[in-house]
């Protein structure tokens, strides 16, 4: 396609030399639908290129975007921000695919042989030609190079930004309600003056580095005007030459020019990538293990350690203890015991620094996670309900894979009974059909996200359940109704480990488990560590952690 960007150069040329000397009209008419003929064959060219890098996009979305998603949704190694990160990474770069800067690259290796013409036309202007590509190369060289760096630190720094402020606006009513707003506003102010310094600095240099380029090329472009007419005066060339040569140049640094003002978008993209393949590198989730039969509900817990984010400080420390299936067994200790460290390694959340979490004799790992996954329920002591109908919350997303029907309509209500939530959810503005705007649940009580989260876990009867703090916002009623489900669940024969600062529940478990600085102090029937003897520790249960 690139050959006939040629062909304006040798129109005019054939027009100097044949035309205006013959006076002939005919041949004129010819090369003028020669002309037209190529540049419409240039223009559908282009439009299939655009076609198929469009195409290439979509099918690199296809393959490439589910993997990621499953990395970002459960590779244990990566913090938040990478995570939240990682899928703007691959926007990045696919849309790198389908921009101006992957057309500049495809391009560019045809400047060579636009010299090689120019080098035909004659040796001078070949010459010329060559020099000019080599200058401004060597500029789109130098602005890289004096670019790159700086314009990573301002795309990290604009990131953190975003997420800073993301952050300020969850915490939006703590700010207002404490007079922390100014001071807040404040701080935000100067990150972004500071963030907004550097990207006019990054801009003003690559600015003058694309101002430099472009009068260099004008420049050049008139020398080789300058230089075609003196060829032309001494008859080395014809007149037709001198304005050939001129276009000739120009298309031939063209695609510098281009590669220039691309530099930035390619940094991007290509520190993006790089994010992108460090992140896809981590160990991700196993995706190939093997079918099991449906879990009884036992589990083994064999040494578990695990330690905070960037310390050796130990959240748990060697944890062992096993639950028969049918158990329902609590976890009670003051705030940082490691109540919900624990339930999120027993349920596959969290991977554990030491030791294992065997469920049915098979470790978690050997387990296939969307399997084990449908015989789980989990609820989290922040309920994560996600920006969508409380119906679809619920039914963990069946309705999106497997669409309505009234047998899911009635396991979602199913659930929403054995929570306690059914007449909470029609009491909202459109029932189960209620949309939530944002994935904390906006527009629902605390108490009211709970029910909804506990209904979500209970969600296609779990053989398995772990429920932390599920008490935690409930009044007296919603205490007595989580009880009656805790005992509906024992006659059914599921598995529940449960955490709780209120004893309350107590009254519904089998077994509790005493945790105190990441370690078990006491686990044993309730009975026995109920015992005057054992009130003490029991006692110790301060606030949710």
């Amino acid at each position: 396609m690139n050959i006939l960007y040629l062909v304006p150069s040798i129109f005019m040329l054939q027009v100097y030399d044949r035309v205006v000397p013959t006076r002939g009209g005919t041949t004129l008419l010819l090369l003028t639908l020669i002309l037209v003929l190529a540049l419409v064959v240039f223009a559908i060219l282009d439009a299939v290129r655009m076609r198929l890098l469009l195409r290439a996009s979509m099918r690199l979305e296809r393959q490439a975007a589910p993997g990621i998603l499953l990395r970002i949704l459960g590779t244990d190694g990566a913090t938040t921000g990478q995570r939240s990160q990682a899928m703007r990474d691959f926007d990045t770069v696919r849309g790198t695919l389908t921009g101006p800067t992957i057309i500049a690259l495809f391009d560019a290796p045809w400047a060579p042989i636009y010299i090689g013409i120019a080098f035909l036309l004659h040796v001078w202007i070949g010459v010329l030609a060559l020099m000019s590509a080599l200058l401004l190369g060597g500029i789109a060289i130098l602005s890289d190079r004096v670019t790159a760096g700086a314009a990573r630190d301002t795309q990290a720094r604009a990131v953190l930004a975003t997420r800073e402020q993301d952050v300020s606006i969850h915490g939006s009513e703590v700010a207002r309600v404490m007079g922390m707003r100014n001071a807040l506003i404040t701080r935000h102010l100067l990150e972004r003056a500071e963030l907004v310094r550097r990207q006019a600095a990054l801009a003003g240099t690559s600015g003058q580095f694309l101002a430099i380029t472009k009068f260099l090329r004008l420049l050049l472009q008139s020398l080789a005007l300058a230089l075609g007419a003196l060829l032309a005066i001494r008859q080395d060339i014809s007149g037709g030459a001198i304005f050939a040569a001129s276009l000739l140049l120009g298309r031939a640094l063209q695609p510098v020019e281009q590669i220039l003002g691309a530099m930035k978008p390619l940094a991007a993209a290509r520190n993006a990538y790089r994010d992108l393949d460090a992140f896809c590198r981590m160990p991700g989730p196993a995706i190939d293990a093997t079918t099991l039969p449906v879990p009884t509900g036992r589990i083994d817990v064999h040494g578990v350690t695990v330690r905070a984010e960037g310390s050796d400080r130990a959240l748990l420390s060697d944890i062992s203890f096993a639950v028969a299936p049918g158990e329902i067994v609590a976890l009670v200790g003051p705030s940082g015991a490691g109540k919900s460290t624990l339930l999120r390694v027993l349920s596959g959340a969290l991977s554990p620094d030491a030791g294992e979490v065997r469920i049915d004799g098979a470790s978690l790992a050997d387990w296939n996670r969307e399997q084990l996954g449908r015989h789980v329920g989990y609820m989290p002591q922040s309920p994560s309900l996600f920006p969508i109908t409380v119906h679809t919350n619920i039914s963990r997303f069946q309705s999106v894979l497997a669409g309505e029907s009234e047998q899911l309509d009635a396991a979602v209500v199913e659930a929403a009974q054995a929570a306690g939530a059914h007449e909470v959810i029609l009491g909202l503005p459109n029932g189960y059909a209620t949309m939530l705007s944002m994935a904390d649940g906006s527009g629902l009580s605390a108490g009211q996200n709970q029910s909804v989260a506990l209904a979500r876990a209970l969600f296609g009867t779990p053989t398995i359940l772990f429920l932390d703090e599920p008490n935690a916002h409930l009044d007296s009623d919603g205490e007595a109704r989580l009880v009656t489900t805790l005992s509906t669940l024992r006659a059914r024969g599921a598995t529940v480990i449960v955490s709780t600062h209120r004893t309350g529940l107590l009254q519904a478990v089998d077994k509790i488990m005493v945790l105190r600085n990441g370690t078990i102090q006491l686990f044993d029937d309730r009975a026995k560590v109920l015992r005057p003897a054992n009130a003490e520790p029991v006692a110790a249960t301060g606030g949710p952690r």
